[in-house]
């Protein structure tokens, strides 16, 4: 019975490891899963550009952001468009060079909080507008009413005046 129980326990040993793997154990393995990434794909990524912000060098500080502006406009997300932004800037400062105001201002990753500052400043110009006729509307119907607010007033002063 003892030797039952082992027998089943290194079988379910055996069989757990595979169960779980992505691996063809017959035959060659594919290659295909690890080409999937081009060359350019490899040499890009976030580690590399962590690198480059931090190497900057006055010599090398336009061609680095010519290198870094791509990927920030297509590829990062939004904490990480804001971190290297805001590293080129410091490394911009403490280098003496200056960063171009607009430089990686149209990214993808910041598209959804631009589309929504444009509409909420478009929403409050509409606002403003209404507000502005609204008011010139009242200032009309104001100059164009009879002034029978003095009339009264004056009415109310000469009892008093007794």
């Amino acid at each position: 019975m003892k030797s039952f129980g082992a027998i089943i326990l290194a079988a379910a040993f055996a069989c757990s490891t595979d169960a779980f793997t992505t691996q063809n154990t017959l035959g060659r393995p594919s290659l295909t899963l690890g080409a999937t990434e081009t060359a350019t794909e490899t040499a890009i990524s976030m580690a590399s550009i962590r690198k480059d912000i931090a190497s900057l060098t006055a010599d090398n500080f336009d061609a680095t952001l010519k290198k870094v502006e791509p990927f920030l406009l297509k590829d990062a997300g939004v904490t990480f468009h804001a971190k290297c932004v805001k590293r080129i800037k410091v490394q911009a400062g403490a280098l003496g060079a200056t960063m171009p105001a607009d430089y990686a201002k149209e990214a993808k990753a910041t598209e959804k909080r631009r589309n929504k500052q444009k509409a909420f400043v478009e929403a409050k110009i509409e606002e403003t507008k209404a507000a502005a006729e609204e008011a010139a509307a009242e200032a009309a119907a104001a100059a164009e009413a009879p002034p029978a607010e003095e009339e009264s007033s004056e009415a109310e002063e000469a009892p008093a005046a007794e």
